[in-house]
This record gives structure tokens, C-alpha cells and sequence, in this order.
């Protein structure tokens, strides 16, 4: 008789969901992937809708309305393609209340500035988006993850910080922003190896899978964190705004890896973690008592006033 080969052994995993998964996830799922340079407005305006804030100045919140209140920037590529856009709507080719139907990746309902390279959305941004499009009621308190030159998101402070969010002893949902480069590709064409069955048999070498060749910043938003007992390597569970990476936009990526696009030591961009909250003073309060300073960063992207005034 052969003997058979054994199974895979048994994990003990230790899931920690964020507080307020249903909610988020079900704002999340109704939106398609994002268009060019709104990502960190698409992870604003789910966030927003899941703690009720649903209009702005009476119109819906929307990812174009956020990313227009934040100032988000196209590059001229994106500014060709609305112009012929807008060109079909004038002539009538086009009915206006379809193009944002028609042409859903390329179609921006709203005013946005063009600038040459790194078009995109700035934290200072986002900052102002959340603050204006809530009335206030909902802030995004920005922590950069270097500041005045010296790392405060080091391993340790990032780890009490996303197991305080876990627990709800600071009461924010996190939007990361970090260059994509430093991250596992999330997807078959992108990754080739990277599936649940693989990530599960390399827990500890996540450098067995591909990285992003991306070597621009992103936002995303963090629906877990996932521990494997007898492992320093712990892995968060990413709401990413590509739809296509990953389970339905949701994707696993080391902390650490994820912790190192933060940081961003060998570019001339910045990353950090917005916290976006309806309860700022506890937060700004915790923060304060782990020895983590609020303060915007610079991403690249330009920052230009919106148009709510």
C-alpha cells in the first residue's frame, strides 16, 4: 500500500476586524474601480457614506464631488479624453446625463485642474474634503509617517496604532497612503503567484511574490489585520479601489511591506495614515499619549483649492 501524502497543516489564524466592517463594506461594494487620480477620493466617499454622511450642499456625495472639494488634479492625458467627452456632449453625439455612464473611467463630473505630472489628490486634500463635505461632523486627522526627518511610524507605533483601531480604543477607519511599489501585486496578471494558497504556504517569505512595478503612491483603506500563530509575519487585509485586485478589491499585504511604502525612504514623496473620525479629540488624545504628532505630508500630488466656496 503507498502511503498517501500528508495534508497541509492546520493554521491558527488570529483575524482582527476593524470596527464598523458592514457598514464600510457595504458603501464599498456598491462603487466600480476608480478612475485615474481619485483613489484617495474613492476611499474618502465610502467612508463618509458609512458613518451617514450621504450629501454635500444638498448633492450626493459622490467620488467626483469629493475629489473636486479636495482639489484632485488630472494630467493631461485625462484632460484629453474629458475634452472629447465634453466635445460629443456639445455636438450632441452624446447625451450628458450618459457620459458618466459611457465613458466611466475617463468621465469627470466637475472642475478639476491639470497639471503636467503627478496629477492626483494631496492629504491636505483629503483633509479639507472630509472636513467640508461632513460640516465638520467627520474629520481626517493626517499622521505622517515621517516627521521633521525622523521615522515616528516605526514598527512598534504602527503596530499599537492599527491594534488600537482593531479594538476601537482610537475610533477611526485608517486611509493609507503609500507608495505602491513596496507591495505585493495583488493580482494574477500583475502577480502571477500571489492566490490564497500560496500566501498561506509562504506566510513567512512574502518576498516569494512579486512586488508592484508601480513606483507611485496610493490610498487604501484596511479592513483587518491577520496574525498566524508562531509568526512574527502578520499581514493587513487591504480595501484597495482596483476592484479587479485580489477578492473583489479586498487583498492581503504585509504589514511590514506595507509599513515601508509608508515611510517612503528612497523617494522624494512622503506617505502616512489619515484617520478619519467622528470623534477627533479621542483620537488626537491617544495619539498625544503614544507619542504620534498630527501634520500633512507631501505626496506629489498638487493640492488646489476646490470649488465648494
Amino acid at each position: 500500500m503507498t502511503d498517501l501524502p500528508p495534508l497541509f497543516d492546520a493554521l491558527d489564524l488570529d483575524v482582527a476586524v476593524l470596527p464598523g466592517f458592514p457598514d464600510v463594506h457595504e458603501t464599498y461594494r456598491l462603487l466600480r474601480d476608480q478612475k485615474d487620480m481619485v483613489c484617495g477620493a474613492y476611499a474618502l466617499t465610502y467612508l463618509l457614506r458609512a458613518y451617514g454622511v450621504n450629501e454635500v450642499d444638498g448633492d450626493p456625495v459622490t467620488i467626483d464631488r469629493v475629489a473636486e472639494i479636495a482639489g484632485t488634479t488630472l494630467e493631461p492625458h485625462n484632460a484629453d479624453r474629458q475634452a472629447l467627452i465634453e466635445d460629443r456632449i456639445a455636438t450632441g453625439e452624446l447625451p450628458s446625463e450618459r457620459a458618466a455612464t459611457w465613458y466611466m473611467h475617463d468621465y469627470f463630473d466637475g472642475d478639476f485642474g491639470v497639471v503636467e505630472d503627478e496629477g492626483g489628490t494631496s492629504a491636505e486634500g483629503l483633509v479639507e474634503a472630509c472636513e467640508t463635505a461632513s460640516g465638520g461632523r467627520v474629520e481626517a486627522i493626517p499622521v505622517p509617517a515621517v516627521r521633521d526627518a525622523e521615522i515616528q511610524l516605526d514598527a512598534a507605533r504602527f503596530d499599537a496604532l492599527l491594534g488600537a483601531m482593531a479594538t476601537g480604543a482610537v475610533p477611526a477607519q485608517p486611509i493609507l497612503n503609500y507608495n505602491l511599489r513596496h507591495t505585493l501585486a495583488p493580482a494574477g496578471l500583475l502577480g502571477h503567484k500571489y492566490n490564497v494558497v500560496a500566501l498561506l504556504a509562504q506566510w513567512d517569505d512574502p518576498s516569494y511574490f512579486r512586488t508592484m512595478d508601480w513606483d507611485v503612491g496610493h490610498f487604501t483603506t484596511v479592513a483587518a489585520r491577520v496574525a498566524r500563530a508562531g509568526s512574527d509575519e502578520r499581514y493587513l487585509v487591504v480595501r484597495d479601489s482596483y476592484k479587479t485586485f485580489g477578492w473583489d478589491g479586498y487583498h492581503l499585504q504585509p504589514e511590514s511591506y506595507v509599513r515601508r511604502g509608508l515611510v517612503r525612504a528612497d523617494d522624494h514623496r512622503d506617505g502616512g495614515v489619515l484617520l478619519v473620525t467622528p470623534a477627533a479629540d479621542t483620537v488626537r488624545t491617544w495619539l498625544a499619549d503614544h507619542g504620534l504628532e498630527p501634520g500633512l505630508w507631501d505626496n506629489g500630488s498638487a493640492y488646489t483649492t476646490g470649488t465648494h466656496d
